[in-house]
């Protein structure tokens, strides 16, 4: 089945980059952008990376002053 013998009739994909040339304020555009939850992923993202970071630095310090601490004893 074409779209000729259906009921749907879908533009052209040549016809609607004809018409987002000219559409100077953006009528056409049917793209709805999410509302921001946050201000900047990829801010958070790092600031995890460092989170685990530090936590992984502070369980090797622990580990190894327990073990000195054994070591003393």
């Amino acid at each position: 089945m074409t779209s000729t013998d259906s009921n749907i009739k879908k533009p052209s994909p040549f016809f609607q980059g004809i018409a987002k040339c000219f559409d100077i304020a953006g009528l056409f555009d049917d793209i709805t952008l999410p509302a921001a939850q946050n201000g900047s992923p990829i801010l958070n993202d790092w600031q995890a990376v460092g989170l685990d970071y530090h936590n992984s630095i502070k369980i090797i310090h622990e580990e190894l002053n327990e073990a000195q601490k054994t070591k003393g004893i």
